[in-house]
């Protein structure tokens, strides 16, 4: 049976985010030894927050091994998101946090397979099943 019936009206078989680029800049990183940064889809952000508004966002960070932490896994099953590191020295650690538990910077952990480090001058693409994130590391060119 065809899905192009259930394509119909404008509809899609996974939410896409917005066409653009949500940009974080060093200053968005905050805390102790490794700095952190959540990504939120809501429209509300503190310092340490930085709302997605395009599924590319360009990252410099702060200091090596800062933390971007994505967006709440509820929000985000089908999202598929790529994360450029624009440093030319610094690397960036990125951590969910699981179902169920609060978007902060105390519940955050290693994706579901393992540590994923995004190099200075290269790329992830970020993937959402709805439970957790899972990523693919390579060099940007």
């Amino acid at each position: 049976m065809s899905s192009i019936p259930a394509l119909a009206g404008g509809r899609f078989l996974s939410p896409p985010p917005s066409v653009g680029v949500t940009t974080v800049a060093a200053t968005k990183f905050s805390g102790g030894t490794a700095t952190v940064c959540l990504l939120k889809m809501n429209q509300t952000s503190t310092a340490d927050e930085q709302q997605v508004t395009g599924a590319m966002i360009t990252v410099t960070p702060n200091a090596n091994n800062d933390i971007l932490v994505l967006p709440p896994v509820e929000q985000c099953s089908g999202v598929i998101l790529y994360v450029v590191n624009s440093h030319a020295s610094n690397d960036i650690v990125l951590n969910y946090v699981a179902a169920g538990s609060v978007h902060n910077n105390a519940n955050k952990a290693a994706l579901a397979l393992g540590a994923a480090v995004i190099p200075n001058d290269e790329i992830g693409v970020c993937l959402c099943d709805g439970t957790n994130w899972y990523a693919l590391v390579s060099e940007a060119a």
